[in-house]
């Protein structure tokens, strides 16, 4: 079972390589020893917000920020979790409660496209694909700790590796108004938070300013269709 998830999983496990260690060698600057680095990214799953404490810590952005700002990218998780749900109908809470618990986005997109598709696929499954996936990002982190003590890597140039991947995924998305509404007042909000000298609160800001703007205005314009058919 794990050779059969491993050839399902490997084009991911190198996308971590390469992603998770530049994240490692940000981790490693902010004062981490490797072990450190192994133990926070075995256990907080969401690679977009490891990046996003390191550069808010050694930006000298306050912990609560931190806290509140990486909260909030972070909850997409809790739907995650509500969509497989109705999936694994069949297993037992600790089952559910195992596959929860260590979801990260990518085994989320396999583990719900298996699911769909009515293969030989269950909560054992997606758990030693979860503890995989986690594995293989936190030798990735420590891997790049180790070396970034021994490679002086500018900041810059680690820290960007996260943001040229939410560009991808940007492109990659369906070209719908609510996402280029969202895209254009997020980056508005960031841009005059900075402007203003708020820079604790600029990601928080951009989230909650992005989608509110996209909803609003998907439903302002697609009630004025309806009223127009009508």
């Amino acid at each position: 079972m794990v050779l059969k998830i491993v050839r399902t999983v490997w084009p991911v496990m190198l996308t971590y390589v390469a992603i998770g260690a530049p994240c490692g060698m940000i981790m490693g600057q902010t004062g981490m020893e490797p072990w450190m680095v192994f133990a926070l990214s075995s256990t907080f799953v969401t690679g977009s917000g490891q990046f996003m404490i390191c550069n808010l810590w050694l930006a000298g952005v306050p912990a609560p920020s931190i806290i509140a700002s990486v909260a909030a990218i972070s909850s997409r998780f809790a739907l995650y979790s509500a969509s497989i749900a109705p999936h694994l109908a069949g297993a037992s809470k600790r089952q559910t409660l195992a596959v929860a618990a260590t979801l990260t986005e990518e085994a989320y997109g396999i583990s719900l496209a298996k699911l769909v598709e009515g293969e030989d696929w269950g909560p054992r499954e997606s758990f030693v694909l979860n503890v995989i996936l986690i594995a293989t990002w936190g030798a990735s982190c420590t891997m790049g700790a180790i070396v970034g003590a021994v490679v002086d890597v500018p900041t810059a140039i680690a820290s960007f590796v996260c943001t040229s991947l939410f560009i991808c995924l940007l492109f990659s998305q369906r070209l719908s108004r609510g996402n280029v509404v969202a895209a254009v007042s997020g980056a508005v909000s960031v841009a005059v938070c900075k402007f203003l000298g708020l820079t604790n609160i600029a990601v928080l800001a951009s989230v909650v300013v992005g989608i509110a703007i996209a909803l609003a205005c998907d439903a302002v314009l697609d009630g004025r269709g309806a009223r127009d058919a009508r």
